[in-house]
């Protein structure tokens, strides 16, 4: 508990010195190219990027397609990435410890953007009420990652400032676009069904934005290693509501579910995106992408 409250409190110290840094780091440093360096810590937060920044931005992601934020472990060139940006985005809510070193180590007037900035994060029951930082499953909070990361453009280049804001007009429509297809297909499984048991606590917002109950193995972060006693329940639920789909993530080790599913004769009803986006090039390798192919999954599956 004392080194969830350590992170935390690292993490929030992060924040506020961000919104020091953000009304003072006004330079007009961009790279070679002339287009702004941007890096984000996952790859959800980096498409993002791309459709607020388009040709003005060179966006990259530290953590990359199919890793766990949760248990990242950075690579030598991570730090050199985070030095050299212009802009850093965070999803924040105690996602990523291991980027406050490098942040702390890239000196000078580092800009750093929380992109959960005005959002308040559902809290983990399971364990001692940390933040949950899977908020980009609501897609509405995505519009507010959106407004964050355009003002983080338009301060760091004002001479684009319409730019910036017609490709976050444009995104926010597709977002809510998004969000009202959700709700149409959820209404597709019935009722009684409506229970999505996942490999880990990533899909709470999912859950309560668009009316499903959510199981997941372990709890909001990976590290939290399932208990006997999580495994039994989960077993229990399955067998008790007569469930038979549950669901594995592209970021997390599958094993212990498709043992479950085993165990119980619930179908591993397909793989979800959860922490990353799919591969780059891909309709799955953007934000949209990836929650569109997760919805037609959960339905095809429960319906």
């Amino acid at each position: 508990m004392i080194k969830n409250l350590k992170r935390i409190l690292n993490l929030f110290t992060i924040i506020a010195v961000t919104f020091v840094l953000f009304g003072c780091g006004k330079s007009d440093n961009k790279t070679k190219s002339g287009k702004i360096s941007a890096v984000s810590s996952i790859t959800i937060i980096n498409d993002i990027v791309k459709n607020i920044g388009g040709d003005k931005v060179e966006a990259i992601s530290i953590c990359g397609v199919g890793l766990d934020p949760h248990t990242y472990k950075p690579k030598p060139n991570d730090p050199r990435l985070v030095s050299q940006s212009d802009l850093v985005f965070i999803n924040g809510f105690a996602l990523e410890h291991w980027i406050e070193e490098m942040v702390h180590n890239a000196g000078g007037n580092k800009t750093v953007v929380a992109v959960t900035n005005g959002l308040t994060p559902m809290t983990d029951e399971k364990g001692f009420g940390d933040p949950d930082p899977h908020a980009w499953f609501d897609v509405q909070n995505v519009k507010t990652y959106a407004s964050n990361i355009a003002k983080a453009f338009i301060e760091k280049d004002k001479a684009n400032e319409e730019y910036y804001k017609k490709n976050l007009e444009s995104y926010t429509k597709k977002l809510d676009s998004l969000d009202g297809w959700i709700k149409t297909e959820i209404q597709k499984i019935p009722q009684d069904k409506r229970v999505l048991i996942t490999s880990h606590d990533a899909f709470r917002y999912f859950g309560r934005a668009y009316g499903l109950e959510v199981r997941g193995l372990q709890g909001i972060s990976t590290e939290a290693k399932a208990q006997t006693e999580d495994v039994k329940k989960l077993i229990d639920l399955i067998k008790e509501r007569k469930l038979n789909s549950v669901f594995i993530e592209t970021s997390v080790n599958p094993k212990l579910l498709e043992e479950i599913s085993s165990e119980t004769g619930a179908k591993v009803g397909g793989t979800l995106y959860s922490d990353s986006v799919g591969d780059e090039g891909t309709f799955e390798g953007t934000y949209i992408g990836a929650v569109t192919h997760n919805v037609n999954t959960i339905v095809k599956a429960l319906k």
